[in-house]
């Protein structure tokens, strides 16, 4: 019972503090909120275990590394919205879609210079979304020689990008 009221009076003598202290990093009311409420959340179960500890700087510090974590979050939510519109700026573009077209076209010219069994091979893994054992049982090989059609193909698309750059 104690430890409830000391806890409540804690809450109540400090949560606007660290409700603006969080306010000033994030400016989201609500994001705030929601920051300072799991403070206090994961605060609550070790409240009593130490008398030692200033409570105050310890919400302080916890609130400022979920202020961090929250804003590092959303750094990344950017960073992938912004490559996600790059990418279909680029998409959009003539230029990049007559570049596409060739480079798919030469593709398609290597697949038809492998040998026919690599071709299949291929074609089942990557065009049929086949996997491996479904591929080596259709064609009565191991599993081993699909990996082995498949990597000798993508070594041969490498020479060949190697050669482009």
């Amino acid at each position: 019972m104690e430890r409830d009221t000391e806890f409540e009076l804690f809450f109540k003598q400090n949560y606007s503090r660290f409700y603006y202290f969080a306010f000033q990093m994030i400016g989201d009311k609500e994001v705030c909120r929601d920051i300072v409420s799991d403070g206090f959340e994961q605060t609550w179960p070790i409240f009593e275990q130490s008398k030692k500890i200033n409570w105050t700087s310890y919400m302080y510090a916890l609130i400022r590394n979920k202020c961090v974590d929250y804003l590092r979050r959303e750094m990344v939510k950017t960073k992938y919205a912004d490559f996600y519109m790059a990418m279909y700026d680029e998409a959009d573009e003539g230029d990049g879609y007559e570049e596409m077209e060739e480079q798919i076209t030469q593709i398609y010219k290597m697949i038809s210079e492998f040998s026919p069994k690599t071709r299949l091979v291929l074609e089942e893994c990557y065009f049929h979304r086949k996997k491996y054992s479904e591929v080596a049982e259709e064609l009565g090989i191991s599993v081993s020689a699909v990996r082995k059609h498949i990597v000798n193909a993508l070594k041969e698309f490498r020479k060949e990008i190697a050669k482009k750059v």
